[in-house]
């Protein structure tokens, strides 16, 4: 038996509270959500019907609200999932915005024809990617969620199921030895993406097109860096008290849940917004589904998403000029064939590179005048990495030899593998100007 109008209209009122920016309005609302549903004796699974209102005008304008969706509030799925993301984890801003997205986007993906990657990456443990996983684990479309997979794992799993895949531990997978496994989640990022298995009449073709999110300690091969969306999280310093994913807690995210399925089956979304000028290429392809959901929800998400964009794009082109950098380094090492090299050489090396831009480096940000790249400023970008210069001595130690500051190429192998494995540098003509050893 549906109760009263009067009930039901209480019940929107709570709902739309769900959405409100203080947590413990959140948390109370949520509270007398589940005390409501008890009292009439309904389920999570009756909200859909329970929050459509019979009395809401008939569609005769486009301004009107849809009576198919729930109303007495402004609240939409992106507002409640970025709220739920709020009480759980510690990221920037831009990125509860880019995570509450991607939530979302999982449930509408198979519309667009990219499905940009997830990447949670940390510099240690305890930073809450784990966490984050479970939470999207409630709201993503088919979430299946694994701690190791193999590359057959991927492709039977997503062709069979037309899940969204959580990848937790993926710095364990070795991506830069496995080249089957980088192929799966590099393939699956574009609709029509497929891996084909097996000989003769065993052949058959496996799509590999669906959202995935992995967390990872290290960051990932660069070509699937550059198919995702980059979270840079960090321990939460204890400013403020975070919420405690429990399994067996979830009736307010499974009722989010319910709200982006309820909005994603009549979506009017827009397969080609207007996309800020600041991103090109596969930056601007991870980010116009995105962008599409944004504006559908409203015209202010679109705004907040656009933001979130430009904010991406700025840290990604941080993130490479750093990538591109070991890469250079890697070169010159090899082209020399020696384990160490004095900062001055190394330096004087990277700005001799033919098209590199070292000699014309503006710095980390691009927005400075052009000048030759200093030792100073190379040990700043290696800094992030862990790596510091040191006093080395001549391979070929003599009584006359003196120590000078450099590096010595173990420090780079660890963050070359992790970062710019040798499988992912494409083919071309060495960079290097020769130079006699030093």
């Amino acid at each position: 038996m549906m109760p009263p109008p009067k009930d039901r209209q209480r019940l929107r009122q709570l709902h739309a509270m769900l959405g409100s920016s203080n947590a413990g309005e959140r948390e109370n609302a949520w509270k007398k959500v589940v005390a409501w549903l008890r009292k009439h004796g309904k389920t999570w699974n009756d909200l859909p019907e329970l929050l459509h209102d019979e009395t809401a005008p008939s569609r005769t304008d486009p301004r009107d609200v849809d009576p198919s969706q729930p109303v007495g509030s402004n609240v939409t799925p992106l507002d409640l999932v970025r709220a739920f993301l709020q009480d759980y984890v510690e990221i920037d801003p831009h990125e509860y915005v880019a995570t509450a997205l991607w939530a979302v986007h999982s449930h509408v993906f198979d519309k667009f024809m990219v499905t940009p990657r997830l990447v949670l990456t940390s510099p240690v443990r305890d930073c809450g990617k784990t966490t984050l996983l479970d939470v999207l684990n409630r709201l993503v479309a088919r979430p299946e969620k694994a701690d190791n997979i193999t590359a057959a794992a991927i492709y039977d799993t997503i062709d069979r199921e037309r899940c969204t895949l959580l990848i937790d531990e993926a710095d364990n997978l070795e991506l830069s030895a496995k080249g089957a496994l980088r192929a799966v989640l590099n393939s699956g990022h574009r609709k029509g993406g497929t891996i084909r298995r097996g000989t003769g009449k065993q052949r058959r073709k496996y799509s590999t097109y669906a959202p995935i999110a992995l967390a990872s300690i290290s960051v990932l091969t660069l070509p699937l860096m550059s198919r995702s969306i980059v979270i840079h999280m960090r321990r939460h310093e204890g400013t403020r008290s975070l919420r405690r994913f429990k399994s067996d807690d979830t009736q307010d995210l499974d009722l989010t849940y319910q709200h982006i399925r309820m909005w994603a089956r009549d979506a009017a979304l827009n397969l080609d917004p207007d996309m800020p000028v600041e991103l090109r290429g596969r930056t601007a392809d991870n980010w116009r589904s995105l962008i599409s959901i944004a504006d559908a929800c409203s015209e202010a998400w679109g705004g907040l998403a656009r933001e979130a964009a430009v904010a991406f794009a700025q840290a990604y082109r941080d993130e490479d000029i750093v990538v591109i950098l070991l890469r250079d380094i890697r070169e010159i090492f090899d082209a020399r064939g020696v384990d160490r090299l004095s900062s001055k050489a190394l330096v004087d090396a990277l700005n001799a590179m033919d098209d590199a831009g070292w000699s014309e480096y503006r710095g980390p940000h691009g927005d400075q005048q052009p000048r030759k790249l200093t030792p100073g400023e190379l040990a700043r970008l290696l800094q992030s990495f862990g790596i510091r210069s040191r006093t080395i001595w001549p391979a070929q130690r003599r009584s006359d030899s003196k120590s000078t500051r450099g590096y010595l190429r173990s420090q780079f192998e660890k963050v070359w593998a992790s970062y710019c494995p040798a499988t992912d540098t494409p083919t071309q003509t060495s960079k290097i100007i020769r130079l006699a050893p030093r």
